[in-house]
């Protein structure tokens, strides 16, 4: 019985000198669907105010965390409903957060939302504030419709786009004719 504890111990020895002998420290990782409350694959959700449907929400996967009222998802497809319940809008982005206490929520990763009249807004984030019902980003972004292309540093706009601020933006019409303020800027040798 002796040798027995005499070999566990010189054993537990051995395994502390090697740690500190390779200089490693036991690490731990804590990835997000270690701390989520919930994790649901293929997730695929309708949200509705007052009966009627404002958004599609459909995600690779969805990590729910109930103390911060959140949801992030991965690999998102989200399609907003006008007031009547006809589509609107679709956006598609490699991730997202959603604010359960507001509904507004964030697109982030290669963001691509797509408007029902043919409208295409490109950018790496775009931020949707519910509670101002607003659409931003403070990153570049490339928007296409049928007659220009714009391109800018960032934006702000109302959910139907016809209230938009930008910043820097540049562009033309397809019939070639320049963006407001470009025109004074090319005169003046200054550039957008």
């Amino acid at each position: 019985m002796r040798a027995a504890l005499v070999a566990l111990a010189a054993g537990c020895v051995l395994a502390t000198t090697a740690c500190q002998e390779e200089g490693a420290k036991p690490t731990t990782i804590v990835a997000v669907s270690d701390t989520a409350d919930q994790v649901l694959q293929k997730f695929h959700h309708f949200i509705t105010s007052d009966g009627v449907r404002t958004s599609e929400v459909q995600a690779d996967t969805a990590f729910f965390f109930d103390a911060s009222q959140t949801t992030l998802l991965r690999k998102m497809r989200v399609v907003f409903f006008d007031s009547a319940g006809s589509p609107q809008a679709t956006v598609t982005a490699q991730r997202g957060q959603y604010l359960w206490q507001n509904g507004s929520m964030t697109a982030e990763g290669s963001v691509v939302m797509t408007t029902s009249d043919g409208r295409v807004l490109k950018s790496e984030k775009l931020v949707f504030d519910e509670t101002k019902q607003q659409i931003c980003t403070d990153q570049p972004f490339d928007f296409d419709d049928r007659s220009s292309h714009v391109q800018g540093q960032g934006f702000c706009s109302d959910k139907q786009f016809t209230n938009i601020r930008a910043s820097k933006p540049t562009g033309t019409s397809k019939e070639g004719v320049l963006l407001p303020g470009q025109a004074e800027a090319a005169d003046s040798g200054q550039g957008p």
